[in-house]
């Protein structure tokens, strides 16, 4: 009995001491670190009235701050018009200057004219279930932290960001995330919900500091071309990543298709319930893949998506089955155009032969206006000749390298397989 009642006491008092070191933690990293974390603010030239805020931090030096990429990006895609300033806790103001971008991993660093505190340490991702504080400024609400949890990076994931298992809000973008020690082991960057939130590694941080110190902390010269070879690497690593892997095949009614080309592209069913199916029969798929890099408030890309779906009847004479087919070929995907960014699409129709079956193709392609070399690829498929089954085929490529597209594309109708 003694011996359970100390497992008791033991337990219970272990249950009240947690929540207590929790809470001296965040207090004592609320006022160690608050004079080193920064709203950061992106101003109207012409109203001076703020366009965009989010947090930053100082970091490597008393006059440098890291926030994310989409916090400034006003600013980059329109610097005549927006300039960037700092707000400290205690009111101070001034502007900053743009050194250097990462807009894979959302990061940009600025500096300011004067020394404005002490800068953090980074440090690597603590072991999952460690304690995190996410420090900033939420709502335009004033200084904040929230605890939560480090969840482990997202290994599934083209980003490879962290989860954190705490509740970042609008304006904490760009905040330090802290170890118990004081330490910068993520930036705030964005949420889900439902204490579901993500944070880019220091480590990309380290790196994008490291590139603008070989440069002796001096304004990059181009940041549009910056950016350009940034997408442009990405695109060939990623799409060539695909190419690399081993692919396995899904059913869609009488042809094997490839599915899920890689761990960061998941599919779905997308096929009809039996009893809504009524003359025609519709076996579907749609894949993609979860990476979204953010340019600015209309424009985001990265995406590799496809889609399969398989049409087939017994009942349906063959001219209004062919009417209907025609109208789900037409629906395909909904791509949205922004004639600022992109230029029109071109487009090139004609019949290939895939495992034996006719099939009309129509591959256009759209260039970025700002960011050369790099290109948007629709391709739709529809197979023909038919009279009472169809497959139809779309993919959809955002701001991809035009070669490395149609490599992906040729492998993908490559891997199409009949089957009886």
């Amino acid at each position: 009995m003694f011996r359970l009642v100390f497992f008791i006491i033991i337990s219970f008092g272990g249950l009240f001491v947690l929540p207590a070191h929790s809470a001296t933690v965040s207090s004592n990293l609320y006022a160690a670190a608050e004079k080193s974390i920064y709203q950061i603010q992106v101003v109207n030239r012409k109203t001076s009235n703020k366009s965009t805020i989010g947090s930053g931090f100082l970091i490597e030096r008393e006059d440098i701050l890291a926030t994310n990429y989409h916090v400034v990006s006003d600013y980059v895609n329109d610097p005549g018009n927006f300039r960037l300033e700092y707000l400290s806790t205690s009111g101070a103001t001034g502007e900053l200057e743009l050194l250097g971008v990462d807009v894979l991993h959302d990061l940009a660093v600025l500096r300011a004219n004067v020394g404005l505190g002490k800068p953090l340490e980074t440090d690597i991702v603590p072991a999952k279930g460690a304690g995190l504080y996410s420090l900033g400024n939420p709502l335009d609400l004033g200084f904040s932290i929230v605890t939560g949890t480090n969840n482990g990076i997202l290994s599934n994931s083209e980003e490879n960001n962290i989860h954190f298992s705490g509740s970042l809000n609008p304006g904490m973008s760009g905040g330090p995330t802290l170890n118990e020690a004081g330490k910068v082991i993520g930036i705030n960057v964005a949420t889900a919900g439902d204490d579901v939130s993500f944070l880019v590694s220091a480590q990309y941080l380290d790196i994008l500091l490291e590139r603008i110190k070989l440069r002796s902390f001096k304004p990059s010269d181009d940041f549009r071309n910056d950016i350009t070879n940034q997408l442009s690497t990405k695109s060939i690593e990623m799409l060539g990543g695909l190419l690399d892997n081993e692919w396995e095949g899904i059913v869609m009614g009488r042809y094997i298709v490839p599915a899920e080309m890689g761990d960061s592209v998941t599919c779905w069913d997308g096929s009809d319930e039996p009893e809504d199916r009524g003359l025609v029969a519709v076996t579907a798929a749609n894949c993609s893949n979860d990476l979204k890099i953010y340019l600015n408030k209309k424009l985001s890309v990265g995406s590799v998506q496809y889609q399969y779906a398989w049409y087939e009847t017994e009942q349906m004479i063959p001219p209004r089955f062919y009417r209907n087919y025609e109208l789900n070929n037409n629906a395909g995907l909904r791509i949205r155009s922004d004639d600022n960014s992109v230029t029109a699409f071109n487009c090139k129709t004609r019949f290939v032969d895939i495992s034996s079956k006719d099939f009309k193709m129509t591959v256009c392609r759209r260039d970025y206006r700002q960011y050369h070399g790099l290109s948007d690829v629709l391709v739709t498929g529809a197979m023909v000749g038919e009279q009472k089954r169809g497959m139809l085929f779309d993919l959809y490529m955002s701001g991809s390298d035009f070669s490395s597209a149609i490599r992906l594309l040729e492998r993908m109708l490559g891997s199409f397989k009949w089957h009886k």
